[in-house]
């Protein structure tokens, strides 16, 4: 191995001085001798011509770096190495999600111009048929020049705005309520309906012990079909079940979900009935009897956090199930899809986490109790914005009843003994009381009639609407009450409770 006198490193072209007998890097010494004509070693005279190429055989390697030479120096240079290439790949990243971003707000400003001339053409569209109109009644018709000028515009398809429902869906909510809201406020309690005076005598003529799994214990959810008979209950346990109370036992017991039922509600039309489930196992199944025999209908899934609310929409053709996970679905029942999902609206602070979920009974408002004590109210044609906000408890809204005239809603929270009564057309609260600190509320629900409320936990106890006053209380319970409904022209009241009892309270023979 050579080693150059002027570098001290290996050359990789070496030659030897005639003068000295010295080697050298050959490009070292060459630009020496320009400068200096001299060797560098000896100082005596030398030229390019006194340089002897040294031709070893086999030929000399090229020498290896010096920060290459073992293998921590190696370990270092690839460490090196990858990490430049890392920080490449991260600017890379970097432009990219520019890029990106740079497309979506191009894309995002050329979505909005297109709905705003889509707009603006539908808004001249109507100018245009009422000034046709207004010229058809004083007796003259556009000149030609304006007709021509109409003919030229180049039409746009509208678009759907942007949050709003898909148009046969709306049109159907519509409807519904339209047809609904022209008899509702005028409507008068059914001929035979139960007063208050009979209310106020109402004990236990009737109960159905030991319903669903004692491992764990407890009637989570109750709900109880039109004809007063049929009562479709959730435990805890995991299970739905079907009872007729009139021939006492259970016609159904349907298994599928696979953590606790928090709420079940029928679906009624003239083609029987459908059960709905909700689960803190984020799904709604839907069930239906065939044969005589009820069994699965659909899966509705799409939550990331538990099921806390259902809610049967007037029409029958959709249901609202809400979440835990800040969002609530509108779900068609036929195609069992999800229609539209209500997530947070940017901008407005407080939990969209919903405990709780009822539907107005016109079929357009929605309202859900959050983690907060608030109540969100939604106009489910439009997604992206709320109708108002209720500032109801300090803590959990775990439930909340519409009046049946629609004017009025009842809010409550299993951990505040507080019972909020709010008035729609003033967006505030009508009346406020509390019931005793040791009781705990599961259920407030308006009865069909708009002439009671039911206040199920603790005890039962029902309230004449409109003067709140207390017409009864029932305490013979051996566990928390779940729910309360009044059934066959309020002449009865069914009761599911953790005992895993079902009571019905009327009039004592």
């Amino acid at each position: 191995m050579f080693f150059c006198a002027i570098s001290g490193s290996p050359p990789t072209v070496p030659v030897v001085s005639k003068t000295s007998g010295t080697v050298y890097e050959k490009a070292l010494i060459e630009r020496y001798i320009d400068e200096n004509g001299t060797d560098p070693i000896s100082g005596e005279a030398l030229t390019r011509e006194d340089l002897i190429d040294v031709k070893a055989k086999p030929s000399t390697l090229p020498p290896r770096p010096a920060n290459q030479t073992s293998i921590p120096a190696l370990l270092t240079a690839l460490q090196s190495e990858y990490d430049g290439i890392m920080l490449e790949s991260l600017e890379i990243k970097k432009s990219y999600q520019s890029s990106r971003q740079e497309l979506a707000n191009a894309l995002y400003r050329e979505d909005a111009a297109t709905r705003v001339i889509a707009r603006l053409m539908k808004e001249r569209d109507e100018a245009r048929e009422a000034l046709t109109s207004l010229q058809k009644t004083m007796g003259f018709a556009p000149s030609q020049p304006a007709a021509a000028e109409a003919s030229e515009d180049v039409e746009m398809p509208a678009e759907r705005a942007e949050g709003a429902l898909p148009s046969e869906v709306e049109s159907k909510i519509m409807e519904t309520n339209q047809a609904l809201s022209s008899v509702r406020k005028k409507r008068k309690a059914p001929a035979g309906y139960a007063t208050p005076d009979q209310v106020k005598s109402y004990a236990q003529i009737n109960h159905v012990p030991s319903l669903h799994a004692t491992k764990p214990p407890g009637i989570s959810a109750l709900d109880v079909a039109s004809n007063g008979k049929t009562i479709l209950t959730g435990g805890a346990d995991k299970v739905v079940q079907v009872f007729d109370l009139e021939e006492s036992k259970v016609v159904g017991t349907l298994k599928g979900h696979t953590k606790p039922i928090t709420h079940v509600a029928f679906r009624e039309d003239p083609n029987g009935l459908l059960a709905l489930s909700a689960s803190a196992d984020k799904h709604v199944r839907v069930w239906g009897e065939d044969g005589g025999k009820w069994g699965s209908k659909a899966n509705l899934g799409g939550f990331k956090g538990d099921v806390t609310g259902l809610a049967v929409h007037p029409s029958g053709a959709y249901v609202a199930a809400s979440s835990t996970d800040s969002t609530w679905q509108l779900f068609d029942l036929e195609t069992a899809q999800s229609v539209m999902t209500y997530s947070a609206v940017p901008g407005i602070d407080g939990s969209f986490s919903y405990a709780s979920f009822q539907v107005h009974p016109d079929g357009v408002l929605h309202a859900g109790g959050t983690k907060e004590g608030t109540v969100r109210v939604w106009d489910a044609r439009q997604s992206s914005s709320l109708a108002a906000t209720l500032e109801s408890h300090p803590s959990d809204l775990t439930t909340l009843s519409f009046s049946e005239n629609g004017y009025y809603l009842a809010t409550g929270s299993s951990a505040d003994p507080t019972i909020n009564i709010f008035d729609l057309r003033k967006l505030s609260i009508l009346s406020s009381w509390k019931l005793p600190a040791e009781n705990q509320v599961s259920e407030v629900r308006f009865d069909k009639s708009a002439q009671f409320l039911s206040v199920a936990g603790t005890d039962l106890r029902v309230y004449a609407n409109k003067t709140w006053d207390e017409l009864l209380k029932f305490e013979e319970n051996a566990g928390l009450l779940t729910g309360a409904r009044f059934v066959k022209l309020g002449s009865e009241i069914v009761t599911s409770g953790m005992d895993r009892t079902v009571r019905v309270l009327g009039t004592q023979p």
